[in-house]
């Protein structure tokens, strides 16, 4: 499960997760718009908001269910399946085309590749487009995209951007 974020997002995730019932079994990517220096901290905020186990998304982290990767904020959180089709997280320095860094798109493409029609995203409130071609990528895939309502978004641009392409289930 990858979930995208922005503007507002905190308090979007804080009620997600506060409406989790128990575990999930999957693990869950978030990228959340954060300068690097606030990620540590919006790490232990999360974990307050949750019984799942969160942490900051590093290179070769073995994906694990229940367990909630953040991306950092000087890197776009990325996944690959390895040896004997182990998935494990990569870190992208490079900023998105439009500028993002994280970037809630190349999460989501990531995921598509490597599980395809299981690969699922939720995008919540944010400013811009950040998420609509990852989402794309993973409806092509056979995956599903859920975003987040306009009226409950501090801001719906990224989710309606989401929603205007038709990438909604």
């Amino acid at each position: 499960l990858g979930i995208g974020a922005s503007t507002g997002g905190i308090h979007a995730l804080g009620q997600l997760f506060d409406g989790l019932e128990g575990p999930l079994g999957v693990p869950i990517l978030l990228t959340q718009h954060l300068p690097a220096s606030f990620t540590v901290y919006f790490v232990q905020q999360l974990s307050r908001m949750t019984s799942l186990r969160v942490k900051v998304a590093e290179i070769g982290d073995m994906l694990a269910p229940d367990t909630v990767y953040v991306a950092p904020g000087d890197a776009n959180l990325q996944i690959r399946k390895g040896l004997h089709g182990r998935v494990h997280v990569t870190l992208d320095p490079e900023r998105t085309p439009a500028g993002n860094l994280p970037g809630v798109d190349p999460m989501l493409t990531s995921m598509a590749d490597v599980y395809g029609a299981g690969a699922a995203g939720i995008i919540l409130t944010g400013m811009g487009r950040d998420g609509t071609a990852g989402a794309r990528d993973i409806v092509a895939a056979g995956g599903w995209i859920v975003a987040q309502d306009e009226a409950s978004s501090v801001v719906w641009g990224m989710p309606g951007s989401v929603t205007g392409a038709g990438l909604t289930c």
